[in-house]
């Protein structure tokens, strides 16, 4: 979307997403430390780092797999890799498959609530401040062109891609058009309707804290809030049908939901809160 500013001709995109998803991090960073001790806690945060690197390994060969298209990646392995600049794109696109925010925000809730030893006690200084994180990060893939939803045929809520975007090189191969560098037809931005329910969710537990709510509850809802919201929106996103059923995405949504109700009926807030 930023490449509008130069008409294409210029990749801007590329050098404000690395910054705009580092401001969020950075976001969501301060906000965990105003509830936790970082340096008391640096072991466990260290193992979730490196559980959490593990995971996106394996993620994209599960996510392969369960779509059917892992062997013909495995087959076109000897393509890939036979230049530098394949080989390090391949390893790019492979680690970003695991590092979506849905699969993160899945990976993180059983790592620090079911695995990573004393990790369970920051669940809520952790999972508090993530719709914030997460509707910045949603911002940056509206900008980027990425995660970009179906046709729609209503103006008001549609928007258009830049020739050459990942959305109008979709349409061409989708809908047989004369070329890849033309302008995207109008599609959902649902990458704002996330963001805006990030900060409406985000809104929602400010208040639930200030009146007092339980942390268990609080952080249980921020899971099952997130993965109500994603699922929903997942109908209107441009994602592969996984056995002609729902979408990867929304798989995930229903760990990430489960794990919200276990936190909120099943766990006391003692254990997943400890104050600075």
């Amino acid at each position: 979307m930023l490449n509008w500013l130069t008409k294409g001709y210029f990749d801007i995109a590329k050098y404000t997403g690395p910054v705009i998803l580092l401001i969020a991090v950075i976001v969501w960073f301060c906000l965990i430390m105003k509830n936790t001790d970082i340096k008391k806690n640096k072991k466990a945060l260290i193992k979730i780092g490196i559980c959490a690197l593990v995971l996106a390994t394996v993620a994209p060969f599960v996510s392969l797999t369960l779509t059917g298209k892992l062997f013909n990646f495995l087959a076109g392995f000897g393509n890939i890799f036979k230049s530098a600049q394949n080989f390090f794109g391949t390893l790019k696109t492979v680690f970003c498959k695991g590092f979506s925010i849905t699969s993160g925000l899945m990976f993180l809730a059983v790592l620090i609530v079911f695995v990573v030893k004393d990790a369970k006690k920051m669940t809520f200084a952790i999972l508090y401040p993530f719709p914030l994180f997460a509707a910045i990060a949603r911002v940056n893939c509206f900008l980027k062109g990425c995660c970009f939803g179906v046709r729609t045929n209503i103006s008001l809520l549609s928007v258009t891609y830049p020739p050459g975007s990942q959305a109008s090189k979709f349409h061409f191969a989708k809908f047989n058009r004369e070329s890849r560098f033309l302008e995207s037809l109008p599609v959902h931005p649902t990458q704002l309707y996330i963001a805006a329910a990030m900060l409406l969710l985000y809104a929602a537990v400010i208040l639930m804290n200030r009146f007092g709510v339980r942390k268990n509850i609080i952080a249980g809802t921020v899971l099952s809030g997130y993965g109500f919201a994603n699922f929903l929106i997942e109908f209107l996103r441009e994602e592969p049908l996984l056995f002609n059923f729902l979408t990867l995405g929304q798989f995930m949504d229903f760990v990430i939901i489960g794990i919200g109700i276990y936190l909120i009926f099943s766990v006391k807030e003692e254990e997943i809160f400890e104050s600075k």
